[in-house]
């Protein structure tokens, strides 16, 4: 239902009429003009095509999606160093999510969902076993759910992530918005759960402000998955925090990094 008021939101705005195929190339062009992504406007062709499958307009397109590793998204120690320093400072509402993001690579609606209870203090863990989903008819409602391998894991904490995430408790509490099975993170306005667009909104300024490239706000989630394998980290370990199957994990994040370390017998 979302990607139907998508695609009849771009309609509406192009104005004119789809009925033949020189009509549709015409509508795909007007969206490759506003930089309205391939993949974006392959969807909006696909869900033309389920919605009215018997109008032959909608066929015989070809939108070329460029090839794009998940290396494209991975940004260096200096720009996550930036990133955080910037939020810190500018955007101290959404600090602690966003760092809590690029020091877990948890999953969107995971961390959204990510509630008190789920902090192990004593152990210097997080136990992720739900997520906060986005709802088919929304943009912003969300309903919990599974994990999306539908298993429960335990994600490791760094001393200095469970320091933010003391200080935050205590923020919290002193805005009387701490709850013991309460979310941990909250939108500034309305004190409701997290959403997609606006953390999107919030990471896209960030980026500009920094002068970083635009990355994809999952993002995140490759950055610390990437920078974690070629730490030396088995890839047994990483696979098990991030909740992938390891031939996934070697295949995605898996690269050449000039520092071989070759065995050398005695």
């Amino acid at each position: 239902m979302r990607r139907v008021r998508h695609a009849l939101r771009l309609v509406q705005t192009y104005g004119r009429p789809l009925r033949t195929r020189s009509e549709v190339a015409a509508f795909l062009t007007w969206m490759e003009d506003r930089g309205i992504a391939p993949q974006t406007r392959l969807g909006v062709l696909s869900t033309f095509r389920r919605v009215n499958p018997e109008q032959g307009a909608f066929t015989g397109h070809r939108i070329r999606i460029p090839s794009r590793s998940v290396f494209d998204d991975i940004l260096t120690r200096a720009e996550v160093s930036k990133i955080l320093e910037h939020l810190k400072i500018n955007e101290d509402w959404y600090y602690p999510i966003f760092f809590l993001w690029l020091s877990t690579g948890l999953r969107n609606s995971e961390i959204i969902g990510l509630t008190w209870d789920c902090i192990d203090w004593e152990q210097s863990e997080c136990k992720i076993t739900k997520s906060l989903k986005r709802r088919e008819d929304s943009n912003v409602l969300r309903q919990w759910g599974e994990t999306k391998n539908k298993k429960h894991r335990i994600v490791p904490l760094t001393t200095g992530v469970l320091k933010m995430l003391q200080e935050h408790q205590v923020l919290m509490q002193a805005m009387n918005l701490y709850q013991p099975y309460g979310l941990l993170f909250l939108t500034k306005r309305t004190r409701s759960n997290l959403y997609d667009a606006l953390l999107e909104r919030v990471w896209k300024r960030t980026l500009k402000s920094c002068g970083i490239k635009y990355r994809k706000l999952y993002s995140q989630r490759h950055t610390f998955l990437s920078h974690t394998l070629a730490s030396g980290n088995s890839p047994a370990d990483v696979a098990a925090i991030a909740g992938h199957r390891l031939d996934e994990l070697l295949k995605t994040y898996a690269k050449p990094t000039g520092a071989l370390k070759l065995v050398e017998w005695s």
